[in-house]
């Protein structure tokens, strides 16, 4: 009864499963400096919220839904931008090395016009959206002042991404996270600085930590810019091949704009959402604002996973293996659930532990009922160990059809999930059941499982194959694929 499943789980710790191309040991090597990567992030956003947990609890009660909202505001030109990394990705398998540098000044210039547009446009939106969320008139003059101090870091993010996909394209990875490392080791004591007022500075709460953000990705976009000029020339001439080109521009914006929409529909939906807690009462925000924060220890490895499925699928489809870049998701989607499910002990077994770290020293002015808030992060994290498996299932599958270039479909998706399922059953839930957060997060985790669903269903579908990024050499046949894989063993 059990022989059949024992040799399917046996076979996925098999040698092939590890060496051969496409294989454990290949992803782990891409993905563990953007690991790297996202857990400097995290531990940047982490430190920030914790700072600002003990400066006041509406403090760490604004931070979750204006940090929400400005990624979504950004998140279309963000993503759009990065779709730099998939074209050099296939370049850089089809061996063309000009192409991969014409691709990273196209994606620098592309980040310069959408840095420019964010300027102007970006603060004055965030505010009058915050001005509309219907949060106490304390947490909503936090949450402005967090989203204006934070609204430059959109511009230089997008601006060092050409410079940035030229190396994650390549499966360079390392020097990326090195590069994001340092941004998050200046960042930090920026944070507690600015935010607690030290060397005779005066302190600026909230401000300062969106100000401490900014300054540090000032930085990163000099050193990477820095980086690749530095390149050394005799094999990518960086210096050259600089003229804007249209072809460049459409590429992103015909395979990029549907997974940078996406994104934005996606996280514009939760944003929503996040803004509806808030009229569960103060208590349920800052629990939300929290639990939000831990979950980004509970799921740090999977953007950069995510990322590295979409990088080495990219790659192999440049070399027209396609037989190899079907089988990556699978394995980084097992990589991903091992994290995920030793996160989900801490979250059931010691959630006081991670939930202490956000104490204030400050009563603040609402007066917070701190003991609620405790009890909410309990049961939003219980709920966190099933919709983590969820959000690592289309996470996964949706980096392996971005590789692909196939982001229309899942834009479709991403929209019907978000603004059928979840935005009216939110809606529904709080403002005419008048429910509590328990119920909220039950049905957020139904529909990550439908969309978990449909993604998967589209990567199984092997529409992918199709899609054209670039111009690439006819697919070798599946006997020719299948000899190359087994040389490689040997």
């Amino acid at each position: 009864m059990f022989r059949h499943p024992l040799q399917t789980f046996a076979g996925y710790f098999s040698r092939r499963q590890f060496f051969e191309p496409g294989g454990y040991l290949e992803i782990w090597r891409i993905a563990w400096p953007l690991i790297i990567l996202s857990a400097s992030n995290t531990v940047m956003m982490l430190t920030n919220r914790i700072f600002l947990a003990h400066d006041s609890p509406e403090e760490i009660a604004a931070a979750m839904p204006a940090g929400q909202m400005f990624f979504t505001l950004m998140a279309f030109f963000l993503i759009t931008t990065s779709f730099s990394a998939t074209v050099i990705a296939q370049f850089h398998g089809a061996n063309d090395r000009v192409g991969c540098v014409q691709a990273a000044w196209n994606g620098f210039y592309f980040g310069t016009i959408v840095a420019i547009v964010l300027t102007f446009t970006l603060p004055a939106g965030g505010a009058w959206i915050i001005a509309h969320n219907g949060h106490h008139p304390a947490i909503a003059a936090y949450e402005t002042e967090y989203f204006t101090a934070m609204s430059p870091c959109a511009g230089f993010t997008c601006m060092e991404l050409g410079f940035l996909s030229f190396f994650t394209g390549r499966g360079k990875t390392m020097l990326v996270a090195t590069i994001k490392v340092i941004g998050c080791l200046i960042c930090v004591p920026l944070n507690y600085i600015l935010i607690f007022g030290e060397f005779g500075l005066p302190p600026l709460g909230i401000f300062g930590a969106g100000t401490a953000n900014s300054l540090a990705n000032l930085c990163t976009l000099i050193i990477s810019t820095s980086v690749f000029l530095m390149v050394r020339q005799s094999e990518y001439e960086t210096r050259r091949h600089r003229r804007p080109e249209w072809r460049f521009f459409r590429k992103l914006l015909i395979f990029g704009a549907p997974a940078g929409l996406q994104t934005f529909i996606r996280n514009a939906a939760f944003a929503i959402v996040v803004m509806m807690i808030g009229n569960l009462g103060n208590e349920a925000l800052t629990a939300t604002s929290i639990a939000l924060t831990i979950n980004m220890l509970g799921n740090m490895p999977m953007i950069g996973l995510m990322d590295a499925t979409s990088i080495i699928t990219g790659q192999y489809i440049g070399k027209r293996r396609l037989l190899v870049a079907e089988r990556i998701s699978g394995r980084s989607w097992r990589m991903l659930a091992c994290w995920m499910l030793a996160a989900s002990c801490f979250y059931l077994f010691a959630p006081d532990l991670l939930i202490n770290l956000f104490g204030s020293k400050n009563a603040g002015t609402t007066g917070i009922n701190f003991e609620q808030v405790h009890q909410n992060v309990i049961i939003i994290l219980r709920w966190a160990i099933l919709f983590n498996l969820l959000d690592a299932t289309r996470f996964i599958a949706m980096g392996s059809l971005r590789g692909a270039g196939d982001t229309r479909t899942p834009l479709a998706i991403g929209m019907a999930t978000s603004w059928l399922i979840q935005i009216p059953g939110t809606f529904y839930l709080i403002c005419v059941v008048k429910t509590g957060v328990s119920q909220v997060w039950a049905l957020i985790t139904f529909y990550m499982a439908v969309d978990a669903v449909l993604m998967v269903w589209r990567r199984r579908s092997g529409a992918w194959k199709t899609i054209r990024v670039i111009d690439l050499p006819p697919a070798p046949t599946a006997e020719e694929e299948q000899a190359e894989e087994a040389a490689a063993l040997t």
